[in-house]
């Protein structure tokens, strides 16, 4: 991608990689808030070991997503390195700038993500 402004996309990743941490942060701290405040589990009503269990499931998935998500700003830090930010990994067409500006660390065109997805979805996988 010829057109690119590096220190512009650097800095956009960087700010995407503490957008991350910040969020994984939150979660371990809501964690370790929701650990302290529960002295024990015999006093509770079913329900609310559902509430929980729920929160918690929640809550790791959510991390796993944010692990994808920063392996991928990883990913797209590397590529700007090499100068190959901007080309999809799977057809090595160029990203279109707008997709690039909503989602920086993109590593596949729009219709190349389709595809990626649609094999995880068949396979059962996550979407991550």
């Amino acid at each position: 991608m010829a057109d690119i402004d590096k220190e512009k996309v650097a800095a956009r990743l960087r700010e995407r990689a503490q957008e991350i941490e910040t969020r994984r942060k939150q979660i371990g701290a809501g964690e370790n808030d929701q650990r302290d405040a529960e002295l024990a589990d015999y006093d509770q009503h079913p329900a609310d070991q559902g509430s929980e269990t729920f929160e918690q499931e929640l809550d790791e998935t959510t991390l796993a997503i944010l692990d994808a998500e920063a392996k991928d700003v990883a990913e797209a830090q590397k590529r700007l390195e090499e100068g190959t930010y901007g080309t999809c990994i799977d057809g090595g067409e160029e990203i279109p700038a707008e997709r690039l500006e909503a989602i920086p660390e993109a590593l596949r065109c729009i219709e190349h993500q389709r595809i990626y997805d649609g094999q995880l979805r068949a396979r059962g996988g996550p979407l991550l």
